[in-house]
């Protein structure tokens, strides 16, 4: 049989006006991890996202730098292996500016995210080598048999893995190392037992590609034909009635590419016959032997032109098309210039698929650097899947079907261009959505997206779970199940310090009269705990939206009262999250003024004290929350009177554990405020009261997670279990002014001031608010 290999040539009516400023802010770091290499640079925060955290807060690992990659685009090593169209003579005249192989394919991205396929192994089999050449210049080199000195495979050798050292061309993995197979080691023709022996020695190196820029120029269906002329014959039969060479030989050759893969993928180039439309034998072979589609890309050749933005507007296949190896094909761009065989320094230009495919082969290298808990199916799959098809409807290129690579990810592929040309930056970045994962094995875990995934914490925590959390990687995933490293804080979303002051309520217990007395709210802590509305921030309380309370209201002995009251309320941080519970309250008699117990008793529902880590975090359903308080209100001069309250809790989670938090308890909380109060201070009626207070704030507690950081080859996910306690940066206190008078016909008029210190107990964090309030009785 002839054989070639395949290198060508060349109620009320209320207004108000809010105005508020905030500045200042804790410190937000940067972190970046995982196995990609280092980075030169990365702006992506840490944590404290404002908005909430978008799609792509879990990106993070293999960090690209824009600026270095536009320097090796430019640098004269790196466009040392382009070449010109014209001159290799591919027979394609020129319309518009034709793409330079190596930019086209990313693989400038890909080195300027440090990665050069350092530590991997590529398999090359081609005709021969020269392994004196400089571009093969301190590599380790690891061979079968003889080794021919050859310029087609020195070529294909130097493109995958040319060193890059600044003197002639260098290869897509630059870093890789080499294992060296002749097809022809004697010269005298193919040689199917080199190959055979070639290829079990690469996978026993763990070579993480295999190379193969050969084959024969007889098309895929003649194969195919004789297999459905004869239903019980083997491929391995197939391949000797339709190429020789024995079957007993192609039998152990298929037994030893399938054991390859076990490492590495297989990478093999089309024939240049581009009449070949079901594509050639030997690239094709998984349509035959599926058990060979684990891992393994045809390569077709292309003539590409792009626009000022890198998008390809023109394609001609110079190639055999993928025909029936379009669901495992990619293109690319093969018009390249390399290393040759005439001297050490030898260079030459051609164009083939033969130059495609160690391009692929010099990808996969680089995604085993940055992947190396991924396995060979799946470096095969990023590439497949993440292959720029956008420019096939716009060339009028049919899709010939779709391939379903799970958890919502799908890629179109035509017979013409497989799925169409490599991108490496793509591949090397998160394809499909990125979830957290719960679980064991990434097959079967629970996947949580990132709308699932943000932890949305109240000013409450301030900044305690971004601190808790900062130290904690996080392995979230995309849907190809390729783990990204970020610090668990990431997910953090604090709620704004609110610096709006609140404007004195209308309505409280102390104005109410003795017997049943039922209240609709919408400052249930103002109600409850304030001296004549005065107060709220400061209470658990705090957390209720519009509420129901029911209240009754007794004397105790001659001067005393006993309130008891009941709520049910709005959760005013979750939506469709509720309180309900109840407390007393005891006031006592105290010089000229009066002292207050208070107790509260209280079921949340939907959070645990506003807190929501969606499902991935599942802080809790719920929480039970008690709370103790002390009150005091003193007249020391006529209109003047002076208060003060203090408020202490604890609250116990409630649900919760089947997410990433596996245990969140030891809450404590407390707020306090204190004052003075000038009745009649401008005009009868009016009020005026200043403040120092600490809004609600959360003193202790305990967050322990078990949450996935990497993963392993075989899909196993690692889980690390740690805890950590809370503890705000700051310690919020707001100076407040507030002044309230009565206008006549039932109306009433409202002033506000308010400076936060430590806004939202984040240290170092202040602002400023003002409101106007007037209302309107009917």
């Amino acid at each position: 049989m002839p054989f070639s290999t395949l290198f060508k040539s060349v109620a009320a009516i209320g207004l108000t006006i809010a105005v508020a400023a905030c500045s200042g802010g804790g410190a937000s770091s940067s972190s970046s991890g995982g196995s990609g290499g280092s980075s030169a640079s990365s702006s992506v925060p840490s944590y404290v996202f404002t908005p909430a955290p978008s799609a792509t807060w879990g990106t993070r690992s293999v960090t690209f730098n824009a600026a270095q990659a536009a320097a090796f685009a430019a640098s004269a090593e790196f466009r040392a292996s382009d070449a010109s169209c014209a001159t290799v003579g591919c027979g394609v005249t020129p319309t518009g500016t034709q793409s330079a192989a190596f930019v086209l394919h990313g693989v400038n991205w890909a080195h300027s995210a440090g990665l050069t396929g350092a530590g991997e192994t590529i398999a090359i089999v081609d005709d021969g080598f020269r392994l004196s050449h400089q571009e093969f210049a301190g590599k380790t080199i690891n061979s079968t048999g003889a080794l021919p000195d050859e310029g087609h495979g020195t070529f294909v050798a130097s493109l995958a893995a040319g060193v890059k050292d600044g003197a002639g061309m260098h290869g897509v993995a630059p870093g890789a190392d080499l294992h060296l197979t002749s097809f022809a080691p004697t010269g005298a023709g193919f040689d199917i037992a080199n190959v055979t022996t070639g290829t079990l020695a690469a996978a026993g190196l763990n070579a993480v590609a295999q190379n193969n820029s050969w084959g024969f120029e007889v098309s895929s269906l003649n194969l195919q034909t004789y297999l459905s002329n004869n239903p019980g014959a083997t491929t391995a039969q197939g391949l000797n009635a339709t190429l020789g060479y024995g079957s007993g030989n192609w039998q152990a050759y298929l037994n030893a590419l399938d054991s390859f893969q076990n490492t590495g993928v297989i990478v093999w180039a089309l024939s240049n016959n581009n009449s070949l439309t079901s594509g050639d034998v030997m690239a094709a072979l998984p349509h035959f032997e599926p058990r060979l589609a684990e891992a393994w890309i045809a390569a077709a050749n292309g003539y590409f032109e792009v626009n000022g933005s890198g998008d390809i507007t023109r394609a001609v296949r110079l190639s055999a098309a993928c025909g029936l190896a379009a669901k495992f094909c990619l293109a690319g761009d093969g018009i390249t210039t390399a290393a040759w065989n005439g001297s050490d320094t030898d260079y030459r230009s051609g164009f083939g698929t033969s130059f495609v495919a160690p391009q692929v082969a010099g990808a996969v290298a680089l995604l085993a650097e940055a992947f190396p808990d991924m396995t060979p199916s799946e470096w095969a799959q990023r590439l497949l899947a993440s292959a720029d098809n956008s420019w096939f409807a716009a060339q009028g290129v049919p899709v010939a079907g779709t391939i379903d690579y799970g958890n919502g990810v799908t890629h179109a592929y035509s017979t013409e261009w497989g799925h169409g040309v490599m991108d490496i930056r793509a591949a090397l970045s998160p394809i499909g959505s990125v979830s957290v994962l719960s679980g064991a094995n990434v097959s079967s875990a629970e996947r949580h997206s990132l709308s699932q995934s943000t932890i949305v914490a109240p000013a409450s925590f301030g900044d305690s779970l971004s601190r808790a959390l900062e130290p904690q990687q996080l392995a979230v995933f995309d849907a190809l199940n390729r783990a990204y490293s970020v610090s668990s804080a990431s997910a953090v979303q604090t709620a704004t310090a609110t610096v709006l002051p609140r404007l004195p309520g209308q309505a409280s217990i102390d104005q109410g009269h003795d017997g049943l007395n039922i209240i609709h709210t919408g400052d249930l802590a103002g109600t409850v705990t304030g001296f004549a509305g005065a107060g709220g921030e400061a209470s658990v309380l705090s957390m209720a939206g519009e509420s129901l309370l029911v209240a009754s209201i007794a004397p105790v002995g001659a001067v005393g009262e006993l309130a008891t009251y009941g709520f049910a309320a709005e959760h005013g941080a979750v939506d469709n999250g509720a309180l309900a519970g109840g407390g007393m309250t005891l006031s006592l008699p105290l010089g000229s003024g009066q002292v207050r117990f208070g107790a509260t008793l209280a079921g949340e529902q939907g959070a645990v004290m506003g807190l929501d880590g969606g499902t991935a975090f599942d802080f809790g359903s719920g929480s039970a929350i008690g709370a103790l308080s002390l009150g005091l209100e003193q007249p020391v001069l006529p209109g003047l009177s002076l208060f003060g309250r203090l408020e202490y809790g604890a609250v116990a989670r409630q649900g919760g554990g089947s997410g990433l938090v596996t245990d969140f308890s030891g809450l404590t909380f407390s707020g306090m405020e204190i004052g003075a109060s000038f009745a009649d201070a401008l005009a009868a009626g009016d009020r005026l009261t200043l403040s120092v207070s600490q809004p609600l704030r959360i003193e202790t507690g305990t967050v322990e997670m078990t949450r996935p950081v990497a993963r392993m080859a075989n899909g196993s996910i690692i889980n690390q279990t740690a805890s950590a306690e809370l503890a705000s940066s700051g310690r919020e206190i707001d100076l407040g002014l507030s002044y309230q008078a009565r206008l006549p016909n039932q109306a009433s008029f409202s002033l506000g001031l308010k400076h936060a210190i430590s806004a939202g107990h984040v240290a170092g964090q202040s602002g400023s608010g003002l409101m106007l309030g007037y209302r309107q009785g009917f």
